[in-house]
């Protein structure tokens, strides 16, 4: 098996993990992965991830070309395409999973700081303000925040954007994001949630 099948196997085994913890409902959603440095493979368009087949997954340019002729990528393809081309991701999962579009609804950002996990794993979850999808305007607000070193997104009105250092890093980031996005949700109905002060927070990467 060619390493480029490996990879079409490995994207669509993701696919279907995501989809059975309902992070990516009907055909929501899209998760991609790097394939060298001149492609990456992402999920296409229209299709949900627990029925996707790995031929049936997109090669994009790391200029933006499709590379599989006749097939249609995601559209929101170039918020991928800025992971890849200004971070170190070699995965990028967009999910519209229940707790963060909650809070994305909500207009509220995540705040990482409540528990020493999150804010080790995660690091500040950065904000985006609505745009519609596949805009440029989203494109270039993502594209900031991923020069900014941010490896979580949140999407106003939309759903939450992860990258990783491979696909199971991604994956990780993804469900600790969802689990920790209903606690703090719990914790307001208990009166709200205590945040760590700046002397803890520096103790989790070290001071």
């Amino acid at each position: 098996m060619s390493r480029e099948s490996k990879r079409r196997k490995q994207l669509v085994e993701y696919c279907r993990k995501l989809h059975s913890k309902g992070y990516v409902p009907g055909v929501d959603g899209n998760i991609s992965m790097r394939l060298d440095e001149k492609s990456f493979l992402i999920t296409p368009s229209g299709v949900s991830k627990e029925v996707v087949k790995p031929r049936e997954l997109v090669r994009i340019s790391m200029s933006g070309d499709v590379m599989d002729e006749g097939k249609r990528p995601s559209i929101e393809t170039n918020m991928h395409l800025a992971a890849f081309n200004h971070s170190d991701a070699n995965a990028v999962i967009h999910v519209h999973s229940s707790n963060a579009v909650a809070f994305a609804l909500a207009r509220v950002n995540i705040d990482t700081r409540y528990t020493p996990a999150a804010y080790y794993h995660l690091g500040l979850v950065g904000y985006v303000p609505y745009y519609a999808s596949g805009s440029e305007l989203l494109h270039s607000e993502v594209t900031a925040l991923i020069k900014k070193k941010y490896k979580v997104v949140l999407l106003e009105s939309h759903g939450a954007l992860v990258m990783g250092a491979d696909m199971q890093d991604a994956f990780a980031k993804t469900d600790l994001l969802e689990t920790y996005a209903g606690m703090l949700m719990k914790a307001d109905s208990l009166g709200g949630a205590v945040r760590l002060t700046d002397e803890q927070l520096d103790e989790i990467h070290g001071g």
